[in-house]
């Protein structure tokens, strides 16, 4: 005993272990917490204390040899933790103090709720502003990132107070890589800064613009009818893992795995139905040891719906046979207030062209006069026309009687 403490007192104690909790030092109330004590020294013998707030009894004079595991954890297990080395004979102090460990234990609150304010995908460079808000008034809110399940960082904000309740808006950005993952918000108090509410509920960041942009086409056409099903195929040569589809910059909740074609290029068909909502829909591409890095979104594609209002009417104001570099001139007309008519011309039963003119107010109908020509044979087939509103302008009435145009 005597030569132990005389070594001490000449060399001193040995280096510091470090202290790490798992799975996470966030603990759910109820849960259970294990704290490792890891050393580079042949300790075989550490203790744990807990610096502030009331001790624990059961942690602070029990010996153990590496893991600790505590719980069902309460808020009196919420704090700062060390652990140090111990002679194994002796039960003497032998290292240094680990660093701290903070356990904070959540779900003593509701939990608040998490918002993105703008899109969750992301372009590469540009930021993004999550608002954590409560009905309680916290005086802090804590935003938690994750990546591959584990607790990456964490941003603490003074609480700003409304009639409602409590809220702080995180900046994230301008976005690199490190900044993709599944984040996460906590409210807390100043007097017990270890004792957090339950998690909101996550929002998943997609960083895009890392790689080659995909193609995204329509199998079936680029009109639908509301209540039809749709397939929207999405094709890269890079050899993706997954993709994914966004409609009006939200992605859909599932991505699909990537098929290799006969032509060497990688693809998924996204099976969509019933159709009620137009919109534009984009699809990205990603890797499978990345899943939140995606690729340069495709160019935008619009899928107006059709059938959500009445028919207009289609005329020809000159006979449809139209000689060669002659012209003919379609109306559209309808008894509804539409802001907007759109022809549409139709070869082997696909839409090959689309025009747009506003409505002109005539007595108690409106319309608009297509002029085609001088007509080519291209020109030749069938045409019909639609309505629709500037606010929804990919939401169309149902297509009027369709007229044949011929070229003689």
């Amino acid at each position: 005993m005597l030569s132990v403490l005389l070594n001490l007192i000449c060399t001193g104690y040995h280096g510091k272990p470090s202290l790490s909790a798992w799975p996470s030092h966030i603990v759910p109330l109820g849960q259970r917490v294990e704290l490792q004590c890891d050393s580079p020294s042949d300790y075989y013998t550490f203790k744990l204390y807990k610096e502030l707030g009331n001790p624990i009894p059961p942690i602070q004079e029990r010996p153990f040899q590496k893991k600790f595991v505590f719980g069902p954890v309460t808020s009196e297990h919420a704090g700062t933790y060390r652990c140090y080395g111990l002679n194994y004979h002796y039960a003497i102090k032998i290292s240094a103090n680990s660093d701290p460990v903070k356990i904070i234990i959540s779900g003593i609150y509701r939990k608040p709720f998490l918002l993105a304010l703008q899109p969750p995908l992301v372009d590469l460079g540009e930021k993004v502003t999550l608002e954590c808000r409560s009905e309680i008034m916290f005086d802090t809110f804590i935003l938690t990132s994750h990546k591959t399940g584990t607790i990456k960082d964490s941003f603490e904000l003074s609480a700003e107070y409304h009639p409602g309740g409590s809220q702080a808006n995180f900046s994230v950005g301008p976005v690199t890589p490190d900044d993709a993952g599944t984040y996460t918000c906590y409210g807390s108090y100043n007097h017990s800064p270890y004792e957090w509410s339950e998690s909101s509920d996550p929002i998943d960041i997609k960083i895009t613009g890392l790689y080659k942009k995909p193609s995204l086409s329509s199998l079936m056409g680029p009109v639908v009818m509301s209540g039809e099903n749709m397939t929207l195929s999405c094709v890269s040569d890079l050899q993706f893992d997954m993709f994914h589809l966004s409609r009006k910059g939200v992605p859909k909740e599932y991505g699909l795995p990537s098929i290799l074609n006969h032509n060497r290029t990688f693809q998924a068909n996204f099976h969509l139905g019933p159709v009620v909502q137009a919109g534009y829909y984009r699809c990205y591409g990603s890797f499978r040891n990345s899943s939140h890095l995606w690729s340069t979104p495709s160019d935008p594609l619009y899928l107006p719906v059709t059938g959500i209002y009445r028919k207009p009417f289609l005329l020809a104001l000159q006979p449809p046979l139209v000689d060669l570099g002659e012209k003919v001139t379609l109306e559209c007309r309808s008894e509804i207030m539409f802001d907007i008519f759109i022809l549409t011309s139709y070869k082997n039963g696909t839409i090959k062209d689309s025009f747009k003119l506003s409505a002109e107010h005539h007595r108690w109908n409106l319309k608009a006069k297509f002029s085609i020509g001088p007509v080519t044979p291209d020109h030749a087939g069938t045409y019909k026309c639609y309505g629709s509103y500037n606010h929804s302008p990919y939401e169309w009435s149902y297509s009027s009687d369709p007229i044949d145009i011929k070229i003689t």
